[in-house]
């Protein structure tokens, strides 16, 4: 269905000479992902809306998709399962916070946090074959991602501390414990591809 959309929407523009015709095919990828991401972006925050979570849901989206941006990690085959996928882990995360929502277990969010900053700064950027990256861009990707991790870190370290934003802080660390699932998972998938 988005790939159709994105196809038709092209085809439109090309015949309007608002894109050169040899570009329609790049056009067309591209404006296939905008669509996709943005259809996860509203059903999330419709989700989060409707749960009375609006603003955890914009930190949980913030921190995952900033870092993700430039971490790179596995991609679903299509793009329902990658709404799909999107969604479930929303969700768990709301459970998971509403589970172990307790300043008892701080040190041990703390710790949760800071092993995950360790891995993805030790795994990025992880290439996924769909996706191929140059030697500059695996450099920049690099630097990028472990700033915004680091500072993403940082940031929930600070909010674990300050009791009106504890659980705000929760979101933002179960965001960074799916990238870094979604990082092992493509690790895992490029051993096994070679």
């Amino acid at each position: 269905m988005i790939k159709s959309l994105s196809n038709k929407i092209t085809s439109f523009l090309a015949c309007n000479n608002s894109i050169d015709i040899e570009d329609s095919e790049v056009c067309s990828y591209g404006l296939e992902i905008v669509l996709s991401s943005f259809i996860n972006l509203i059903l999330v925050l419709f989700i989060g809306m409707i749960l009375g979570k609006f603003i955890h849901t914009l930190v949980f989206v913030g921190c995952y998709c900033s870092i993700r941006q430039y971490s790179g990690g596995y991609h679903a085959s299509t793009h329902g399962k990658c709404i799909a996928t999107f969604i479930c882990m929303y969700l768990f995360t709301v459970f998971i916070v509403g589970e172990i929502d307790s300043v008892y277990l701080k040190s041990v969010v703390i710790l949760i946090g800071i092993l995950n900053w360790i891995s993805i700064y030790l795994l990025v950027p992880v290439e996924h074959a769909n996706n191929p990256l140059s030697d500059f861009e695996k450099s920049r990707n690099k630097k990028i991602a472990k700033i915004i991790v680091t500072v993403v870190l940082v940031t929930i370290l600070i909010g674990l501390s300050l009791h009106k934003v504890y659980e705000y802080s929760l979101y933002g660390i179960l965001a960074m414990v799916w990238v870094n699932f979604m990082l092992i998972i493509q690790v895992i998938k490029n051993k096994g591809e070679y």
